[in-house]
């Protein structure tokens, strides 16, 4: 049992790694066009993923994935002018929008890592049993112990508002509860992944679920609090 653990969780980093590495290139370049033609392309497969399973309605929560995705190219454009206008009012401006971006995506990111680690180590308690099974207390507290110190570095490295530790508890928040819901279609599907693109993490949908709320609104309460 600990020997196929420790060769999931390997196979999930090393698939994480081949992923996160050129999207965090992509970002930092910081080029709308590359960013957004990125963006597209993912929650078009993503929605490729929702028709594929044949979720309920199909085409009405597809076309709100899809949706989700591109309203974060308007909140980047946004984003963007907004910095650059607040930038000229100050000496020096902590982050970009991109930036935001990133830290936003690493913020769910370590999120489900640390609820994964935990949870297949110490979780008895299941939050959804009829959903989830394997979605534990231990694991959401774990997780969202993991996005408390992430949050507490970016605020000693960018020396930002102690709000950012709520607007990422938040987004944590908003992230299991994305994951929790496509896991209810895949539960009603009677399947374990979306798809098998994506070794260890399963299909794109798999990946992008906790991001569908968290990313968007937690983009919009950094810029506003933090």
């Amino acid at each position: 049992m600990e020997k196929e653990y420790n060769k999931n969780l390997f196979i999930r980093a090393i698939t994480a790694l081949a992923i996160a590495i050129p999207i965090i290139l992509i970002i930092l370049i910081e080029n709308f066009w590359l960013f957004s033609f990125t963006i597209s392309m993912i929650c078009f497969i993503g929605y490729y993923d929702w028709i594929k399973n044949k979720f309920r309605h199909p085409f009405l929560w597809g076309f709100n994935l899809i949706f989700g995705y591109f309203w974060l190219l308007i909140i980047l454009i946004a984003g963007d002018f907004i910095f650059k206008e607040a930038s000229e009012m100050q000496e020096e401006s902590s982050l970009s929008f991109y930036y935001i971006f990133l830290l936003s995506l690493f913020n769910t990111a370590i999120f489900d890592t640390s609820a994964y680690i935990t949870g297949s180590n110490i979780g008895k308690n299941s939050i959804a049993p009829n959903i989830s099974p394997n979605k534990t207390w231990e694991g959401l507290v774990g997780g969202l112990i993991g996005s408390i110190i992430f949050s507490s570095i970016i605020i000693n490295l960018f020396d930002l508002s102690l709000w950012l530790i709520s607007v990422y508890l938040l987004g944590s928040i908003l992230a299991f509860a994305g994951d929790l819901f496509i896991s209810f279609h895949k539960r009603e599907k009677n399947i374990k992944d979306t798809g098998t693109l994506l070794p260890g993490h399963g299909g794109v949908l798999d990946r992008l679920d906790s991001h569908l709320l968290a990313t968007p609104i937690t983009i919009i309460l950094t810029i506003l609090l933090a």
